[in-house]
């Protein structure tokens, strides 16, 4: 049987796929690793049992007391759901790119902050989240732990009930006032973008398991404490691989690209999410309760260690 020539055909490219899919990344093969807290006892892909109230690492690790890791890029984003036939709906996504205003993938204008939302019909079920994304790294030395020479970035998602201590974390390394400008030269702007992009790049930081009050009774959220100073050196390490790094990570996270009236207009189109890039929504509120800050320990400097000598 004679085949089918390719050649006169190949016009048809331009029309466009009919429909393709992205072949599913086992976790252990991702880029990022989701960090979680188990809800129940549960066997992982991997056959393990993870344990509840257990930190685990999707496709890496399982059922650890902490993780320290070295921060690579925090961003809020934007993200309104409504519950379907059981499931949830995404309604409307914003990456929140530059400065408002921002638009959604509604086409929406979003509300500069949680009470301009909710003063519009559409965007008061809207709420935010933060995505932290880090390297994850030994608690002593602030060295990465490597898997065939490059080492393993993992990222948290603080929504709902677990977006409080991560805020206030954030927040915390942002108001520093007692560390010493190592952003040059030392100018007014400099000095607003090293509170709020390097300030929380300087140390390690230690995520553990609390436990908050809710509507529903005690819940497991994310802890987070001060660890060891980096280097400036490192420091500087970190910022090139979050350059570098910026790309995926936009991949990975942003929602809104090649979605009419988004945030962003990129030419490639939004990937199928996976597992542990759903957003897994909920009607929680941004929490308000206020929450007791965690004993500062004395922590120990790490290692003089430069993030340029590990290939990402």
């Amino acid at each position: 049987m004679a085949g089918i020539d390719f050649s006169e055909y190949s016009e048809l490219i331009d029309e466009g796929p009919g429909f393709s899919s992205k072949a599913p990344v086992a976790p252990e093969d991702e880029f990022f690793h989701a960090v979680y807290i188990s809800g129940q006892q549960r066997k992982n892909h991997l056959g393990e049992t993870e344990i509840p109230g257990k930190l685990q690492i999707r496709g890496f690790k399982s059922n650890l007391d902490e993780i320290n890791m070295v921060f690579t890029h925090v961003k809020q984003v934007l993200v309104k759901s409504s519950r379907v036939n059981n499931r949830d709906n995404l309604d409307c996504f914003c990456y929140q790119q530059g400065p408002p205003p921002w638009k959604g993938t509604s086409g929406n204008i979003c509300g500069k902050n949680a009470t301009e939302r909710a003063s519009i019909p559409f965007c008061a079920p809207c709420r935010s989240q933060l995505i932290v994304t880090g390297i994850y790294v030994d608690e002593n030395t602030g060295k990465p732990f490597l898997i065939d020479g490059k080492p393993v970035y993992i990222f948290i998602r603080a929504k709902g009930i677990k977006y409080g201590n991560v805020a206030n974390y954030l927040s915390e390394m942002a108001q520093k006032d007692d560390l010493d400008p190592i952003v040059t030269p030392v100018t007014e702007q400099s000095k607003k973008f090293e509170k709020d992009n390097v300030n929380h790049k300087r140390f390690v930081a230690k995520v553990t398991v609390g436990k908050q009050s809710s509507t529903y009774g005690m819940k497991d959220v994310f802890e987070i404490t001060q660890g060891a100073p980096l280097s400036v050196e490192a420091v500087k390490g970190v910022l090139n691989k979050s350059k570098e790094t910026l790309e995926k990570f936009k991949e990975k996270f942003d929602w809104s690209r090649n979605k009419t009236g988004g945030s962003a207009d990129y030419s490639s189109p939004a990937p199928k999410p996976s597992e542990d890039q759903t957003f897994n929504f909920g009607s929680n509120p941004e929490p308000k309760q206020e929450t007791k800050a965690p004993p500062k320990t004395e922590a120990k400097k790490v290692d003089n260690f430069s993030f340029e000598d590990v290939a990402f």
